[in-house]
């Protein structure tokens, strides 16, 4: 019976999450990142900077494509993305994926190590949020030679 009650008792638990979420409700837990909450109030977008790579930079096949940078906001970010994609087919090459509640200022370094044996485009795209659901991204292009 036990076994029985624990089944049930975590099904509840789910739904219960998952519709306070549906609804922007806030589901704190103690893993230290915060609950989620959308901010209505908010309406200032975060600032994003990145360092590197600078536009048209161009790599060598074996390098590794460093993108860093820094995001800042007011009240606090919600998540965030960094993505590299090829030009040619829009395959996703690398997915940096954030969740970084209430932190106001946050650097990200994500490394690719970039092979190719034909020349290369790529386009690095750096997406961040905060709890008002306010987005800022920016996209920088580089290329690779073999």
């Amino acid at each position: 019976m036990k076994t029985r009650f624990q089944h049930i008792f975590y099904w509840i638990l789910l739904l219960t999450i998952f519709v306070a979420c549906s609804k922007g409700g806030t589901i704190s837990d103690d893993s230290g990142t915060g609950p989620h909450e959308v901010t209505p109030s908010d309406t200032i977008a975060p600032v994003l900077e990145i360092t590197t790579p600078t536009a048209s930079h161009v790599f060598t096949s074996g390098n590794t494509i460093s993108v860093t940078g820094r995001i800042t906001d007011d009240l606090g970010l919600y998540r965030g993305s960094v993505r590299i994609t090829n030009d040619a087919n829009g395959g996703l090459l690398k997915e940096q994926l954030y969740e970084i509640h209430g932190i106001k200022l946050y650097d990200f370094n994500v490394a690719y190590p970039a092979t190719v044996t034909t020349l290369s485009n790529y386009t690095v795209t750096v997406t961040f949020e905060d709890h008002g659901l306010n987005e800022t991204s920016k996209s920088v292009k580089v290329k690779v030679n073999p």
